[in-house]
C-alpha cells in the first residue's frame, strides 16, 4: 500500500514589490471583455508571487488572485493538508494552512457540505504515499478530475478511478475507501496516515469494528466501538456493527487477507496528487465543462501548470458580490493567460479562498472577499510550503503602518530582514538606527511621532544594511469629525466620543484619544480622555480642539433642554484660491457646466440669447481653454481654444493638464460605455501630466453601483498616489459644491438654467491654474 518516492522541493524567484499595472482591453471568444486591469504584485518567497487583478469588464468587476510557483527552484513543495486537530475536521482554509505551516495556497477538493466532520472526494497522495482515495468517483462518467506529478515533475491531469476489495478464502468484499470517513455505511480501510488510534472515529460512529490487519493476516477484531490502535506497518478494517453482522461475519482472527487495489493511474511513480472538480484545459485548449461544474459566473478556484512543468499556478476569482464571479470558459480563459497550459478546477462557490503571508505580511490573511460573508468551514486545501530553514540576513525591510497621518498621531515602521529565500526575520527595534528626514518628531522604537506637517522620508540602519521609504506624509488638518452628541438617561453613565480629523487632501484619521476635550459645563459631568461620565441631569456641549481646530459635542443627561452647540472651525483648501490670469506662465482653463435648456417651460427667446451669451463670454475669456462640460447649444465661434461635451468620451492634453471627458449617463461609466476605462487608462498614462480634470455627467457618488464607485475612485487613487492633483468635475443638477476626498477634489458645476425654465442663480465656474505641480482652483459665479 505504500508508494515511496523522494519528496517534490522546490526554490523560488527573486523579491518583487508591490506594483500596480494597467493593462490594454482584452477578450476572449466567449467571455468578457476587460477595459480596465489594476493589478498588484507581492512577493511571497523566491519564486513565489501573489498578484490581485480587479477587471472593469462589460459583465462588471472581476476579482482575479493569482499565485505563481516557480518549480524549478528546489526549496518548496506544494501538497494538500487537512486538519492537525482531528482527521477529518471541517476547518476554515486559513487555519489549514496556518496550523499545517503553508505559507501560501488554496481551498482545494469538494467535500460533503453536512456535518462538523467530511472527506475530499478525490484521491490525496504526498510524499510517494497514497494517504486516501474513494471507490465511488467517476465510475458512472467522468466528472472530479485530479493531478498527480511523478518523481520526475511529470504532471498528470486524470479522472482518476479505484476499486478496493478485501477477501479472504470465502468471501470478498467491496471498501468504500481508503481513510476517508464520510457515513461509514461500507467497511473502509484506515491507516496511519489517517490517525493513530481510532478514538475520533469511536467518538463520531458508535459501535465500530475494526480487523487489525498486519501483514496480510488479520490479527485481531474488536469488540463493536472498542477503540483499536493502527498499527506500525499493517491497516484497519472500520466497518458498522450491522455491516460486520450481516455481511462481514465469515472473517475471523488469523485469516489470510488479500487486499486488491486497482486504479486507473499507475501510483507506484507519483509522487503528490489531489483531487478537484472538472477539468479547464487539456494541451492548452478549453476542456468540455463536466456535469459537477457549476454553470454562470460563480467564485471559483483552479489550479493548472504551464507546459514545460515549470510554473504552477493557483487562482480564485471572486463572485456573488462586487466581483461578478467568472463562467468556466472564463477561468480557463484567465489561468491559460498566466500561463497555465492543463488546468483543472478545485472546489468553488462559498467554499473559494485564497490566503497568503507575503514578505511585507506577519501572519497568514484571506486575500479575496469570499462570498458567504465569513470563511466556510472545508475538509482541505492545498498550501505552498517554503521549507529553508531561515538564515543570514542579506537585506532589509520598512512596512509603514500607514502612509499618510497628522501632527501628534503615533505612525509604526516596522523593520525586518530578509535570507536569500526570503523567509522574513524579525529584527528588535533596539537594534535598528531610525531617522525621519524631512520632518520633526519623536520616536520610540518603531514608533514615530510627527510633530509638524510636511512631507518625508524615514531610513532604517541595521547591521550596516540599510532602507528607506519615502513619500510619507504628515498633512495639515482641516476639519475635526467627532461622532454623535452624546445622549444620556442618568448619573453614573458614560459615552465614548469617537473622533477622527480630515486633513486638507480628504484624508480621515482616527485620533480620538490625541484630541483634547473640554466641558462647557463641568457640573454635568467629567471627562476623561475621550470619555464622558454623566454626573447629573442636564446639558452643555464638550469642546473638541486638535490642530488648531475646534468641533463640538451636545451632550444631554437625563432629557435635558437641548443645548446650541458653537459652529465647528475649518482650514481652507490650499488650492482653494482667486485665480486670475497673468503672463505668468502659467496655464488657465475654464471649466462650465450644461447651458442649453432642456426643459418644457417656455422661456423669452432675448433672455435666452442674453443668459447664454453672458455663460459663454465669460467660460471664453481670461484663460487658454474653454471646457463645455455639459451640452451646449451656442453657436458663435468660441475665441479660445474649446472642448465642448458630446455625451461621449473625449481628451484633451494642455499646458500640463489631462483633461477627459467621461459620461455615466446610464447609472455609471459600465453602463453607459466600458471602453471608456480603456480610453483614460491610455490617455492618462500616455501623457503623464501632474493635473488630472475628469469631466463627467453624474458624479461618482451617484453611480447605481456602490462596487464602480470605489473601483473608480482607486483608479484615481493610484493617481494620487503619484504625486498628482486630480480632480472630478461634475456638470449636473442645479446646486454647486465642492468635496475633497482622499486626495481627490470632487466639485459640482450646475446647471444654467433651473426646470421651471428660470436662470439658475447658482451657475458656476471651475477656473484652474496650472504651472508645473503648482494647481490653484477658484469657483466663481457667473
Amino acid at each position: 500500500m505504500k508508494y515511496q518516492l523522494v519528496k517534490m522541493k522546490r526554490l523560488m524567484g527573486i523579491l518583487l514589490a508591490a506594483v500596480l499595472t494597467i493593462s490594454a482591453p482584452s477578450s476572449w471568444a466567449f467571455g468578457a471583455t476587460t477595459y480596465y486591469n489594476q493589478k498588484t504584485e507581492q512577493t511571497v518567497t523566491r519564486g513565489v508571487t501573489y498578484e490581485k487583478s480587479s477587471r472593469m469588464t462589460d459583465a462588471g468587476i472581476q476579482n482575479l488572485y493569482a499565485l505563481k510557483v516557480d518549480l524549478t527552484e528546489s526549496t518548496l513543495e506544494f501538497k494538500e493538508v487537512e486538519s492537525t486537530v482531528e482527521y477529518g475536521l471541517k476547518e476554515t482554509a486559513k487555519k489549514l494552512l496556518t496550523d499545517n505551516g503553508a505559507i501560501a495556497g488554496v481551498n482545494a477538493d469538494f467535500f460533503g457540505m453536512t456535518g462538523t466532520y467530511s472527506a475530499s472526494f478525490g484521491p490525496v497522495m504526498k510524499d510517494g504515499e497514497l494517504v486516501s482515495a474513494g471507490t465511488t468517483l467517476n465510475h458512472d462518467a467522468d466528472q472530479y478530475a485530479a493531478v498527480f506529478m511523478d518523481e520526475d515533475n511529470n504532471p498528470f491531469f486524470d479522472y482518476f478511478k479505484m476499486t478496493a476489495t478485501f477477501a479472504n478464502d470465502k468471501k470478498a468484499i467491496e471498501l468504500a475507501s481508503i481513510n476517508k470517513v464520510t457515513s461509514m455505511v461500507f467497511p473502509i480501510y484506515f491507516d496511519r496516515q489517517a490517525a493513530p488510534t481510532t478514538a475520533d472515529l469511536d467518538k463520531r460512529f458508535t459501535e465500530l469494528v475494526k480487523f487489525v490487519v498486519e501483514d496480510d493476516q488479520i490479527t485481531y477484531i474488536s469488540q463493536p466501538g472498542e477503540t483499536v490502535a493502527v498499527p506500525e506497518d499493517g491497516y484497519l478494517l472500520v466497518m458498522s456493527k450491522d455491516y460486520h453482522t450481516n455481511a462481514a461475519n465469515v472473517f475471523e482472527v488469523a485469516d489470510e487477507i488479500t487486499l486488491d487495489i486497482d486504479t486507473s493511474i499507475d501510483l507506484d511513480d507519483m509522487e503528490i496528487g489531489f483531487g478537484g472538480g472538472g477539468k479547464l484545459l487539456i494541451n492548452g485548449t478549453e476542456a468540455p465543462a463536466t456535469s459537477i461544474v457549476g454553470t454562470g459566473r460563480q467564485p471559483r478556484t483552479a489550479f493548472g501548470l504551464s507546459q514545460d512543468g515549470k510554473t504552477a499556478i493557483f487562482m480564485v476569482v471572486d463572485g456573488r458580490g462586487d466581483s461578478v464571479g467568472a463562467t468556466h470558459s472564463e477561468m480557463a480563459d484567465y489561468m491559460r493567460e498566466y500561463g497555465a497550459y492543463n488546468a483543472m478546477h478545485l472546489d468553488g462557490g462559498g467554499s473559494s479562498t485564497m490566503t497568503v503571508k507575503t514578505v511585507e505580511d506577519t501572519q497568514p490573511t484571506v486575500k479575496n472577499t469570499v462570498s458567504d460573508g465569513s470563511e466556510r468551514k472545508i475538509v482541505s486545501a492545498v498550501g505552498i510550503f517554503q521549507n529553508a530553514e531561515k538564515g543570514e540576513i542579506e537585506k532589509i525591510a520598512i512596512t509603514p503602518s500607514m502612509i499618510r497621518t497628522v501632527p501628534n498621531k503615533t505612525m509604526t515602521f516596522t523593520v525586518y530582514g530578509l535570507d536569500e529565500y526570503y523567509n522574513r526575520i524579525e529584527i528588535p527595534a533596539g537594534e535598528v538606527t531610525m531617522q525621519a528626514v524631512g520632518i520633526d518628531g519623536t520616536w520610540n522604537g518603531y514608533d514615530f511621532t510627527p510633530s509638524g506637517s510636511g512631507t518625508f522620508a524615514v531610513t532604517a540602519l541595521y547591521n550596516e544594511l540599510g532602507a528607506s521609504t519615502t513619500g510619507v506624509v504628515s498633512a495639515i488638518t482641516s476639519r475635526l469629525k467627532p461622532s454623535a452628541d452624546i445622549k444620556l438617561n442618568k448619573a453614573g453613565e458614560t459615552a465614548t466620543i469617537a473622533m477622527q480629523v480630515v486633513d486638507t487632501d480628504g484624508f480621515s484619521h482616527w485620533v480620538s484619544t490625541t484630541t483634547k476635550y473640554e466641558l462647557a459645563d463641568s457640573s454635568v459631568g467629567t471627562m476623561n480622555v475621550n470619555v464622558f461620565t454623566a454626573a447629573k441631569a442636564g446639558s452643555t456641549y464638550i469642546k473638541c480642539t486638535r490642530d488648531g481646530q475646534t468641533a463640538y459635542v451636545a451632550v444631554t443627561v437625563g432629557g435635558g433642554e437641548g443645548v446650541t452647540k458653537p459652529q465647528a472651525t475649518t482650514a481652507a483648501d490650499p488650492l482653494k484660491k482667486k485665480v486670475t490670469k497673468a503672463g505668468d506662465g502659467a496655464y488657465y482653463l475654464n471649466i462650465i457646466g450644461t447651458v442649453q435648456y432642456k426643459g418644457v417651460a417656455e422661456i423669452d427667446e432675448n433672455t435666452y440669447a442674453d443668459v447664454r451669451t453672458k455663460a459663454r463670454n465669460a467660460v471664453d475669456s481670461n484663460a487658454e481653454v474653454a471646457i463645455y462640460g455639459g451640452t451646449s447649444d451656442v453657436k458663435t465661434a468660441p475665441k479660445l481654444d474649446t472642448l465642448s461635451w458630446t455625451g461621449g468620451y473625449r481628451f484633451l492634453n494642455r499646458g500640463g493638464v489631462s483633461l477627459a471627458m467621461v459620461s455615466a449617463a446610464s447609472g455609471g461609466i459600465r453602463a453607459t460605455s466600458p471602453a471608456q476605462y480603456a480610453n483614460l487608462a491610455r490617455d492618462l498614462d500616455a501623457t503623464d501630466n501632474d493635473t488630472i480634470v475628469i469631466v463627467t455627467d453624474k458624479t461618482p457618488g451617484d453611480f447605481s453601483s456602490a462596487a464602480e464607485t470605489a473601483y473608480f475612485r482607486a483608479i484615481l487613487s493610484k493617481y494620487v498616489s503619484q504625486g498628482k492633483t486630480v480632480f472630478v468635475v461634475s456638470c449636473s443638477n442645479v446646486g454647486q459644491w465642492t468635496a475633497v476626498k482622499d486626495g481627490v477634489r470632487y466639485i459640482n458645476l450646475p446647471d444654467l438654467w433651473k426646470t421651471d425654465g428660470s436662470v439658475n442663480g447658482n451657475f458656476s465656474m471651475l477656473k484652474l491654474r496650472v504651472l508645473g505641480q503648482e494647481v490653484s482652483y477658484e469657483i466663481a459665479k457667473v
